[in-house]
Formats: C-alpha cells, structure tokens, sequence
C-alpha cells in the first residue's frame, strides 16, 4: 500500500509540473519520457528492495530530484523555476501524506486505509490547491523581475531551501507515533507554507500595482509618451550629472485646423502617430516627451544631427497608417552642456527658438 501511495504522489506531481509548465514536444512523447523516467527508477528499487527496503517513511525523498533531468529536458520553463514547482508539488502531496499517515494512527485504522485517506484528502484539497494557491506562487515568481535580479534568484531560492526544510521535517513526523500534537503541527506547517504562497504572491502584486500608478502619474494616457512631470524629473536628472544633451521643443502647425477638419477622435489619432512616429525616429538615443496639447518634447543623448532635426520636422514614414495628412512641426533646438543653466531657464530659451521657427514659417508664406 506503500507503494501505491507513493505512485499516487509521483502521478499528482508529474501531473502539476505538466500543468503549469510549457511542452517542448508533444503530449505522446512528453509522456512516455515521463513514464520511462518513471519506471526506471521503479524498477531499479523493486530489483534492490532486499537491500534497500522501502518502508514509506520519506527517507528516498530527495531521489525525486532526478526527475528534474527530464523535466528540464520537455518543458520550456528555467530549471529554477521548474525545481521550484517540483518543490512546491512534494511540499503539498508529502504533507498529505504525513497528514493522513497520522489520522490513521491516531484513530487506528488498519495500514491498508492509509491509501485511501490520502486519496480523499488529495481529492478535497486538490480543487483548493490548484485554483488558488499553486497559479499565485507561480505569479509572484514570474513577476519578480520587478525586484533586482539578484533578488529574483534569492527568493526563487530561498523558497526552494524553505520547501525542503518543511519538506524534511514532514519526513520526521512520520515516524512519530499518532498523536494528536503531531497531527497539529503537520497541520500547521502544511497551512502556513499555502499561507506563505499568497503572502509572497501580495507582495509582488502591490509592487506591481505600484509600479502601474508610477507609470500612469509619469505617462500621458493618450500616446504613452513621459508627460511634463517626468520631463522636469529627466531633465533635472541630466543637469545634475552634468551630461551633455540637446533639447527639442516641438509644436505641431495648424493642430486646431484638424480637430476642426476631421474631429477630436482623428485628432487623437493624429498625436499618438505623430509620436509615435517620433519616437522611432530618435530610436535609443533620445527620449519623447508630451509637454501639453499638442506641444512635444524630446531629450536626445549628445548633440542631434540635422538629419534628425529634418526627419523629424517632416515626420517621416507619416504616411503608413495615417489618420489624416500631416501639417508639419515647428521645432526649437538647443544644444545643453557644462555648467547647464536651470531647468527652466533652458525651457525658455529652446521655446523661444521654436517660436523662432514658427514664426519664419509663417513670414514665408
């Protein structure tokens, strides 16, 4: 019955692996890999079972780190994060095991009930454990590159060192005699790492939410560019590094005439092209920002070329996906090195310029 028990635990998490991880093959072949790296290990323990008797007590548990080749070989998914499943796996079915193992001491069932009582607790936990508590663990681990990368590994780790721990001391209660304590604690010990998943799971999700509002308070809504208070952030981020930059103010010409012309929805339509447009032209080495209306400006790293001055003043590439035709920018450029003066002082002076522009524009025609 031993046996059974412990084909029951292999089956339900080779299950979960499979669950929750990407195939690299096909179900067929993804299976019978399994099965043979299965059977083998099995089979292997059948032929030394004289010498090495298996008694049930968890004390091959750490063998099952074998499967880890194989699984690593069918699914997609970092060896970290695959050992990290497998450890959250046999943390679920061992205290189950464990668990049940006790109640049948405890009410002194005859040993044949342990497979059933494992089994009819797996069958009730089970709905709980992959609905809620597996699929938020594996959340809060896919998200944690919001944090350093040096803390994603300490806490994949960290949990995985935590699993074993629990993992090791579920070991230990088994060969406790049936006692309503030691059912207690397994008890305790089972809940408070499920409780552990949702806490951890809490933390990486307000961190994102956080990281949402950050991004909504420094991004205009309408074109995803930085808006006029990540501008001042930016800005005063370079003065203070004394770097070298160059400053673009740009107005759109006649923005009024197409909200006129065409509507307020085309309008819209034709900022978030306008830059986005932009944004690809300066590429990597300069940053996009709305100022206001259909004011824009853009920090470009060292000193801009006239060619991007003149690709973006003509907006280049308008044309593909267009909402309308496009009507031309006005564009004031300053070149910025050490000693800068103040953040507002350079606003005035590259606005000026590009009021400059306009109004040659305007004289022209």
């Amino acid at each position: 019955m031993s046996v059974l028990s412990l084909v029951e635990m292999l089956l339900f998490n080779i299950f979960t692996v499979d669950y929750y991880c990407h195939r690299k093959y096909s179900l067929c072949k993804t299976t019978i890999v399994l099965l043979l790296s299965s059977i083998i290990p099995f089979g292997i323990g059948l032929a030394l079972h004289s010498i090495f008797p298996y008694i049930g007590n968890g004390e091959y548990m750490l063998l099952g780190f074998v499967f880890l080749i194989p699984l690593s070989y069918l699914y997609r998914e970092r060896n970290l994060l695959i050992f990290v499943i497998m450890c959250t796996c046999w943390t679920y079915t061992l205290g189950i095991f464990a668990i049940s193992q006790q109640i049948v001491k405890i009410f002194i069932f005859p040993a044949d009930y342990h497979f059933i009582i494992q089994t009819l607790l797996l069958a009730v936990t089970a709905w709980p454990y992959y609905k809620f508590f597996v699929p938020k663990y594996l959340f809060a681990l896919n998200n944690m590159e919001i944090f350093e990368k040096n803390w994603y590994l300490y806490m994949g780790l960290g949990n995985c060192l935590n699993f074993l721990v629990l993992a090791l001391l579920c070991n230990i209660f088994i060969d406790y005699e049936g006692s309503v304590a030691a059912l207690t604690a397994l008890i305790l010990i089972f809940v408070s790492v499920h409780v552990s998943y949702y806490i951890l799971y809490k933390i990486v999700y307000d961190s994102l939410e956080l990281n949402h509002l950050k991004e909504a308070a420094s991004h205009d809504y309408l074109t995803g560019l930085g808006n006029r208070s990540y501008f001042w952030e930016y800005l005063h981020s370079l003065i203070s590094s004394d770097q070298t930059f160059s400053v673009l103010f740009m107005d759109l010409d006649r923005f009024k005439q197409i909200n006129d012309q065409y509507g307020h929805v085309i309008g819209d339509e034709y900022l978030k092209h306008f830059a986005q447009i932009s944004s690809s032209i300066l590429d990597s080495n300069g940053k996009m920002f709305r100022f206001g209306g259909d004011e824009f400006i853009a920090i470009y790293q060292g000193q801009v070329s006239e060619n991007i001055v003149e690709r973006l003043r003509e907006c280049r590439g308008w044309e593909k996906g267009a909402p309308c035709p496009f009507n031309q920018v006005s564009i004031g450029v300053l070149y910025c090195q050490p000693p800068h003066k103040d953040e507002e002082e350079i606003l005035q002076q590259v606005d000026k310029l590009m009021y400059q522009k306009k109004l040659q524009k305007a004289a022209q025609k």
